[in-house]
């Protein structure tokens, strides 16, 4: 349970910290999205650029088993090492983005 909660304090702060990035483009925000009861904890921007409409999940992550799952990353250097550096275990990440199957290939979790 102690592990749980670590993991939840940590993709919060994550996306909490990802969230006051400000777009270098464009009239768009970033905004932290929780679902405290599913475990899931997204990062999306919106907004527009020029006459263009901006929306767009830059980050999924969710605990699921145990382990924390990155359904999507669309970060610039890529989210992992910021969990690893918070204290998560490589084998409890899950490279979600990845077919099960070249998941084998990494030195993260399969599942």
């Amino acid at each position: 349970m102690e592990k749980l909660t670590q993991y939840r304090s940590i993709a919060r702060e994550v996306i909490d910290e990802y969230a006051r990035y400000k777009p270098s483009y464009g009239q768009s925000d970033m905004s932290a999205v929780y679902d405290l009861d599913r475990d899931h904890y997204l990062l999306v921007s919106f907004g527009w650029n020029g006459d263009r409409r901006v929306y767009s999940t830059i980050l999924h992550l969710r605990i699921f088993e145990g382990k924390l799952w990155i359904e999507r990353d669309e970060t610039e250097e890529g989210v992992t090492q910021d969990l690893l550096d918070r204290g998560v275990f490589q084998k409890d990440i899950v490279l979600a983005f990845y077919h099960y199957e070249d998941r084998k290939l990494t030195d993260f979790a399969i599942a």
